[in-house]
């Protein structure tokens, strides 16, 4: 064996043997939020879907009252996010394309924002940009604590829900979303007929 091997098998040993068993470590950390961030959509999923939506009134940007009965017979989705969500930003052209691409057959998006709730010293700067810079279409509405709570509290963002013409909720999406994964979860209650 060259003297040069000779002096990596140790080199390694002092440092890459203690950096995977730390990175082990990491992983088995991580283990328990895992699980718990898993009982925890369970526990929402069985709080929410099968159920009427809450009702709520909330403000748009320009400070008009929107509630979700003005929605009626639609299938509707609730999109929770706050802006300084990576995530959400990811999803946003996505959903854009989405409601554009299916507005005229019944379908309501609605972005639900939590910056007020999560972050309210920004005193709704960056979300005036992300709007802009965005160029939502659709409703972006300012939830209140009453919203958040009746809602379960949505600590993921963004989470999404989907509202069947009927009004009861009938999936949520834990994440961001592509546009393809959507259209397939709405197509079937966009075509299905009104209440």
């Amino acid at each position: 064996m060259s003297a040069t091997r000779r002096g990596i098998r140790p080199v390694l040993l002092r440092v890459a043997l203690p950096a995977c068993l730390a990175a082990g470590l990491l992983l088995l950390a991580g283990a328990p939020r895992a699980a718990a961030q898993g009982s925890l959509k369970e526990a929402y999923l069985q709080r929410f879907v099968g159920r009427p939506a809450p009702p709520f009134l909330l403000k748009d940007l320009e400070g008009r009252e929107v509630r979700l009965s003005d929605h009626k017979g639609k299938v509707i989705l609730l999109n929770y996010w706050y802006t300084g969500c990576f995530p959400c930003r990811q999803e946003t052209p996505d959903l854009i394309r989405l409601y554009n691409a299916h507005k005229a057959r019944g379908l309501v998006i609605l972005g639900i924002n939590l910056d007020a709730i999560l972050m309210p010293a920004d005193d709704r700067r960056m979300l005036q940009r992300f709007v802009q810079d965005f160029e939502i279409p659709y409703p972006t509405l300012i939830a209140d604590v009453n919203m958040y709570d009746d809602y379960g509290k949505p600590s993921i963002a963004p989470l999404t829900l989907l509202i069947d013409r009927q009004g009861r909720i009938a999936q949520v999406f834990w994440g961001a979303y592509s546009f393809s994964v959507y259209e397939n979860a709405v197509r079937p209650y966009l075509e299905a007929s009104g209440p």
